[in-house]
């Protein structure tokens, strides 16, 4: 009997049991976001790196036919993509980066288009 209860008192400490009440349970350490983070997306991070880069070919244009065929590239690189587009799992931060990009070819195409 004393062997049984031994033995069940062992299987509990060794499974998890809660501590004693008579010793604290010690707080978990403190998040560190640099090491805490998710991996980052590798789709959203093409993403960004698409819009940027359309973003760049739209300023970098000086006429209307330019414009248009940066346009024509953005829009012809998401059919391209689907994939890519849809995996994209951005994080708010990510999610105002792309808008911030978006607006600025918008911004740089509407120049030489209108």
């Amino acid at each position: 009997m004393i062997a049984r209860a031994a033995l069940a008192l062992l299987c509990l400490a060794a499974c998890g049991a809660p501590p004693p009440a008579d010793r604290p349970v010690p707080p978990p350490p403190p998040i560190d976001a640099a090491v805490d983070a998710p991996p980052p997306d590798p789709a959203t991070a093409a993403l960004l790196a698409a819009l940027a880069e359309q973003r760049d070919q739209a300023c970098a244009c000086t006429d209307a036919a330019c414009a248009d065929e940066a346009a024509a590239l953005a829009v012809q690189w998401g059919l391209d993509h689907p994939d890519v587009v849809r995996a994209a799992r951005p994080t708010p931060a990510e999610q105002a980066a792309a808008q911030a990009l978006l607006e600025a070819a918008e911004h740089c195409l509407d120049r030489w288009l209108g």
